[in-house]
């Protein structure tokens, strides 16, 4: 790893002048790198997690066909929704498509509340900070490289894995067709795949911009305290939680806090109209691309809340930067 920082700045003798002259960009790529090398769960699990789904779908799943000539799909048992020809196959195809990237980004948000909440904390409990300290690297770009990291990076990089692995899956149905092991249920349109991988790319945007305060007040949990960091975003906020809700028993008090997460929680998903959003209908089964026109994408990413959330993530990872570069490490 070492070795890799000194090429990425160079094989000058190691005096500030000589890492200054170094693009910007070049060390930024050589600590994002980093971020990978010591959090190697970033990009394991979510590879782990695509395999494993394409080895379920490559040997289980099952489809057949009724005497009209309309098909089912069936992952278990007790049968499933009934499409009818082409286009209904067009539509399944595009639920399928969309199904199967759900485990992945369940994974994703696991993997980023816990790295979120690790990365800041890690290197001072190791005392690897002090090594990286010691090279002519900013305490705000080290900062910035975790949170393009948890934001940017492992996000949009699942979705690029979700897209391989749809196309993988894709081949292997394809492969079960030919051999007549299952029927022909799921069609291949590929400007129906495009719409659907919009849609889904337009969400996890709109989740990565909405969620980026979340992720960024964990970081600055991360940078602050000196031990145990899961117990300080946990046990505070639930004993807070339970106050407030004895106190609202008892005073009538507003539930401020509870209000708060929840609206926190959902309300980007209000403003999209998620909730309303269907693409099994009385009419049949539509394709997921239809909700380019079904969900209010123009309404979410003009929330006011939306963008003063960004900016407190900005402002909190500010503070986290401070905070690295005076706590005392001795």
């Amino acid at each position: 790893m070492n070795s890799t920082i000194a090429d990425a700045a160079g094989d000058a003798p190691r005096s500030t002048s000589a890492y200054s002259v170094k693009p910007l960009h070049t060390t930024l790529v050589t600590l994002v790198r980093r971020e990978f090398w010591e959090h190697r769960y970033l990009w394991l699990a979510p590879l782990a997690t695509q395999v494993l789904l394409l080895l379920l779908c490559a040997v289980l799943g099952h489809w057949h066909a009724d005497s009209r000539g309309n098909f089912q799909i069936d992952m278990s048992s007790d049968g499933g929704e009934v499409i009818g020809a082409h286009e209904g196959k067009v539509a399944a195809a595009t639920v399928v498509q969309t199904v199967l990237t759900i485990p992945l980004y369940v994974v994703t948000l696991f993997l980023i509340s816990y790295y979120v909440l690790d990365c800041l904390y890690a290197e001072r409990r190791d005392r690897s900070i002090l090594f990286w300290k010691s090279l002519p690297v900013s305490d705000g770009l080290t900062v910035t490289s975790k949170a393009l990291t948890a934001l940017v990076i492992v996000p949009f990089g699942v979705f690029a894995l979700a897209l391989v692995g749809h196309l993988l899956f894709y081949a292997i149905y394809s492969l079960r067709v030919a051999t007549g092991s299952s029927p022909p249920v799921l069609s291949w349109d590929t400007l129906e795949w495009l719409r659907t991988e919009v849609v889904v790319f337009l969400t996890v945007l709109l989740a990565v911009l909405w969620y980026a305060p979340v992720a960024t007040a964990l970081m600055l949990v991360s940078a602050w305290v000196r031990k145990s960091p899961f117990l300080w975003v946990t046990v505070p906020p639930v004993l807070a939680l339970v106050l407030e809700a004895i106190l609202h028993g008892i005073y009538r008090q507003p539930l401020y806090l509870h209000d708060f997460i929840a609206y926190r929680s959902r309300h980007i998903w209000q403003v999209l109209e998620l909730p309303h959003a269907r693409v099994f209908t009385a009419n049949g089964l539509h394709p997921v691309g239809s909700l380019l026109q079904a969900l209010n994408f123009g309404g979410a990413f003009a929330d006011r809340d939306l963008w003063l959330g960004v900016v407190a993530a900005l402002v909190m990872l500010f503070v986290a930067t401070r905070l690295r570069r005076y706590h005392d490490e001795s």
